[in-house]
């Protein structure tokens, strides 16, 4: 089969073409352009800002390619969102986003872009299609990409329960934190438990998820092992922290800190926060021995 080969100089129009999978594997060349996202689903807070990048390899042309991004509803209807290289590419119904920085294009190197979207809307919710045109001498390669992205309601919740404000050097302190969040399916919670000790920043005690392990903070980890640490974990999103032989040092503020987690895209061992609330559950003095 011959492959037909076309004038690059059209590319400097807006006649842009974009090549189909299926035409793709027609072309049956070992090296071909690829276009690539991260993995999905991408799952993302109401409200919180989406970032979603894109690169080209392997391509014929300039090195400098240009990009456009596409959003596909689940009835298959396609909006237009932005472009690297055309002003009237975005859709009506999303052009004042545009306009207003709501929905930006940021071009990261001559084969690379990032997508953000600055306040995400439930609506927003579907596949986000990455596209290039082409500047090869023949259609070979995958000219655009696709990515999940969900985007759920801003449910979780922190509700403070202050603590025994004094306690003596010696004694135990026990602290309470019930944290709660809609359930959705590739999101998981984690707890940390830290000080805050005059004006100095947070110091983490310990963090229970979100893969259900326990990591202890540098500075109470002898202490765990000892004992000295218990995370109580109870039904109805109860995460409280019993400490034991209260130590002059351990007067401060105590916080409970909840992170809403997803995995990496792309099925990677790593995790991506998507959302964090904490609550300062208060004061805690304590009394030395001999006072």
């Amino acid at each position: 089969m011959t492959l037909q080969s076309f004038d690059l100089k059209s590319l400097a129009s807006r006649e842009y073409r974009f090549i189909s999978s299926a035409s793709v594997r027609m072309a049956g060349l070992c090296e071909s352009r690829v276009v690539k996202v991260p993995g999905g689903p991408l799952v993302r807070v109401e409200d919180q800002s989406v970032t979603i990048g894109c690169n080209v390899s392997d391509y014929e042309g300039p090195r400098d390619q240009e990009f456009e991004w596409t959003l596909i509803l689940d009835n298959g209807a396609e909006i237009p969102l932005i472009s690297t290289f055309d002003p009237s590419y975005p859709d009506t119904t999303v052009k004042a986003r545009v306009d207003s920085g709501g929905i930006s294009i940021k071009k990261l190197s001559d084969a690379s872009v990032e997508l953000i979207i600055s306040k995400v809307r439930a609506t927003d919710s579907g596949n986000y299609r990455c596209s290039t045109p082409s500047t090869d001498s023949v259609f070979s390669g995958n000219y655009n990409a696709d990515v999940e992205l969900t985007v759920i309601g801003d449910s979780l919740k922190v509700v403070p329960a202050v603590p025994q404000p004094v306690v003596s050097e010696g004694g135990k302190l026990e602290l309470q934190c019930n944290a709660s969040r809609a359930y959705t399916a590739h999101t998981f919670l984690s707890i940390t438990w830290s000080i805050r000790k005059e004006a100095n920043s947070l110091e983490e005690i310990l963090t229970f998820g979100p893969d259900s392990g326990m990591k202890v903070g540098q500075n109470f980890v002898q202490r765990y092992a000892d004992g000295g640490l218990i995370l109580d974990l109870r039904e109805g999103g109860f995460y409280g922290l019993v400490v034991k032989g209260i130590k002059p040092s351990d007067q401060g503020v105590y916080v409970c800190i909840a992170r809403e987690w997803t995995r990496q895209p792309g099925g990677g061992k790593g995790w991506h926060k998507i959302l964090e609330r904490s609550e300062d559950m208060g004061k805690v003095t304590v009394t030395p021995l001999g006072e």
